[in-house]
């Protein structure tokens, strides 16, 4: 290996956070995810207890989602540092598969989630599913509610009383390709050129949109279905409401699990890629509100707003093919 490179991974290895205290050496797994670390942490802690494998973790920034760690695992193709990657949603996995970075899962992880959240080879599986909702300040609305992302761009709410993350990183990117796929490119770069001159606001997260709008800050805007509850159990002013449920339906979003191909700890990647897909681990996840639907069943009763959910019929190769599209429109429309 050349200098340069044992450098780098050096570099990248002691960024390693580790999840529990240092204790003795032993087995050890390297986990790259875009989870929020208040519901990742407790789940790589309980695994650590029942396996003793002692996993190292490297999370990703909130404005950037999946992407950063999407563009660190290719850059790191030639020496792999992650053996596991656990995504906070599934278009980018496409993009792994592609770069030949993943290898097969092993053939009982996941057992009982639907063949619609797997991919075909066997290289990921998606589980604990979150879904897009939009968010409104009961105290400060006036007149009648949003029912669909496409009233983001309604002149009825322009100058600025609207908010949605920057539509170039995680969810809101997922969301955005999915509106490419499902309204046709024309037809979703005219509804974002929209939005960006009516005015709605732009920010880092989905979380900060959720603060915004609690606050009222923001009369409303569109986020994820964890984030809202964080709304809901803190007495937020706000409601849910679950967009295009007459129309197009909205986006379910899977997390995702999947095995870097060339990983320095194989046996131990697969035990962890086999926990996080259990549905042990997915109940967990939904009690404690990260997600609000289970890959292990069709047309689920979402405990967030006790009704079925209508989602988008896209796939993760649909959005995929999609996604190249959308962010180049976007970048541009929004400046970036």
């Amino acid at each position: 290996m050349r200098t340069s490179s044992l450098v780098f991974v050096l570099v990248v290895a002691l960024s390693l956070v580790p999840v529990v205290g240092c204790g003795g050496i032993g087995k050890t797994v390297v986990c790259y995810t875009s989870v929020d670390q208040q519901y990742a942490d407790p789940v790589f802690h309980a695994y650590e207890a029942q396996t003793g494998i002692h996993v190292l973790v490297v999370y990703d920034t909130e404005a950037a989602k999946t992407t950063g760690l999407v563009n660190r695992l290719v850059a790191e193709q030639g020496h792999p540092v992650c053996d596991v990657f656990w995504n906070n949603e599934v278009t980018q996995m496409s993009t792994l598969v592609q770069q030949n970075i993943l290898r097969r899962l092993p053939d009982d992880a996941g057992e009982g989630i639907l063949a619609r959240y797997r991919d075909p080879d066997g290289l990921w599986a998606g589980h604990a599913a979150r879904f897009r909702v939009l968010l409104v300040n009961t105290n400060v609305l006036k007149g009648p509610p949003p029912s669909s992302v496409l009233d983001l761009a309604s002149s009825v709410y322009a100058g600025g009383s609207v908010g949605m993350a920057m539509p170039l990183f995680g969810t809101t990117a997922a969301n955005a390709a999915a509106l490419y796929s499902v309204l046709g490119e024309a037809r979703a770069r005219a509804f974002f050129r929209q939005v960006s001159s009516s005015g709605v606001r732009i920010v880092d997260g989905n979380a900060t949109v959720r603060d915004l709008v609690g606050q009222g800050v923001l009369t409303w805007g569109i986020t994820d279905s964890d984030d809202a509850l964080v709304a809901i159990k803190r007495g937020d002013p706000v409601s849910v409401i679950v967009p295009d449920q007459k129309g197009m339906g909205t986006l379910v979003i899977p997390s995702s699990v999947a095995a870097i191909r060339g990983g320095p700890h194989a046996k131990e990647a697969d035990s962890l890629a086999q926990y996080l897909l259990s549905a042990e681990v997915e109940a967990t996840l939904m009690q404690e509100g990260y997600c609000q639907l289970s890959t292990r069943q069709e047309g689920g009763i979402a405990p967030l707003t006790g009704t079925s959910i209508k989602g988008m019929d896209v796939d993760p190769r649909s959005l995929q093919a999609s996604m190249a599209m959308a962010k180049a429109d976007l970048a541009s429309i929004f400046g970036q």
